[in-house]
């Protein structure tokens, strides 16, 4: 008996960021075993010219695809902005030709771009109302978009990491704590409340290490760092690759991340998987995954204090940060494991293909 056949859209795995490692582990996992994927990558991060060549050529073969495969499910991942409307483009090629479509939300200002104008809140509605099923990271996003679709329209998928519930986690041997940020360098994320908060442990003489990686706003970032002489407590990597981001979270001691929205960060999760500590904000699926002073530590965004607070807590007690590592364990074992996640996407499949 032939498979049935799952479009996959979204961004080319070459690119960084959340939705890229999304995709890629929903194609490792074992989804292949019951649906055959052909993937159609439709943005990558460069020049104009990189991007319409990649998007023109998406294009092609999406076509292609749907007039001699025929395929069971379109399956399109997407955020706001620009992702928005290029997505659009997809859904309403793959509805004329009479193919289910599922939208798979992971943009975490998608509110921000749905009331910016009214034209743009009627486009959003007829897109989002076109597709079959609305993917959403949280519980939180789920009640959102429900008042823009039927509430039997939208299904939660939380994302998942891959887990090895043997791995003992690893020793730490720092000088100091070790935190991390893991994210696009910038005022969503977080980053500048986070150098403010550094600033406050330097003055109460806490010693630490903090290490950002990820693109963004780079040069900014360490403009910033440098005029507040925090040369020798932050270090700016920039953008880091799949294997270096595995290495810093088994070398690391605390994962921060005080961002002012969110989906369901890929960095948390990860982190949690690898027995870290949480330092994040009640924004998003964030508040569904940790719980404020049992596997970490949730602020309001923007609550430098707070934020500066919860750092000094962890930063100073190493059995917290093992207890709350563990915990963290457990909980993504338990309710975020690929196979779980896996599970429960296949049931979204079958339900529309039935």
């Amino acid at each position: 008996m032939m498979k049935p056949t799952v479009v996959v859209v979204g961004s080319s795995l070459k690119d960084m960021g959340g939705i890229v490692t999304v995709i890629r582990n929903i194609e490792q996992s074992t989804i292949s075993n019951f649906f055959q994927l052909l993937r159609v990558e439709t943005y990558i991060t460069g020049n104009a010219y990189v991007k319409i060549k990649i998007f023109l050529n998406a294009l092609f073969k999406y076509l292609k695809i749907l007039m001699t495969k025929h395929p069971d499910i379109i399956h399109i991942h997407m955020s706001e902005r620009g992702s928005f409307y290029r997505k659009a483009i997809f859904l309403l090629i793959g509805k004329m030709f009479r193919i289910p479509v599922i939208f798979h939300l992971h943009g975490a200002d998608f509110n921000e771009f749905y009331n910016s104008n009214k034209l743009q809140k009627k486009i959003c509605e007829y897109i989002l109302n076109k597709a079959n099923k609305l993917i959403v990271l949280s519980v939180e996003w789920k009640n959102y978009y429900s008042n823009i679709v039927p509430v039997d329209k939208v299904e939660v998928l939380y994302n998942g990491v891959f887990t090895n519930k043997n791995m003992i986690p690893d020793e730490k041997d720092n000088d100091y704590p070790m935190c991390l940020f893991l994210g696009r360098l910038g005022k969503r994320k977080g980053t500048y409340d986070l150098i403010e908060a550094i600033l406050m442990l330097k003055s109460k003489g806490i010693k630490a290490k903090f290490i950002f990686a990820g693109d963004g706003e780079i040069e900014e970032v360490k403009r910033v760092i440098s005029e507040k002489e925090l040369l020798d407590y932050i270090d700016v990597l920039g953008w880091i690759d799949t294997d270096q981001r595995e290495k810093l979270l088994k070398l690391v001691d605390i994962l921060v991340l005080p961002s002012y929205n969110e989906g369901l960060p890929m960095a948390v999760l990860e982190a949690m998987s690898n027995s870290l500590p949480i330092v994040a904000t009640f924004v998003g699926g964030i508040p569904e995954v940790i719980l404020n002073g049992k596997n970490g530590f949730l602020i309001d965004p923007g609550d430098i204090d707070g934020l500066t607070e919860s750092l000094e807590t962890l930063i100073n007690d190493k059995k917290l940060r093992q207890a709350m590592g563990m915990e963290n364990r457990i909980i993504i074992s338990e309710k975020f494991d690929m196979n779980i996640i896996t599970k429960k996407l296949r049931t979204i499949y079958q339900s529309i293909i039935c």
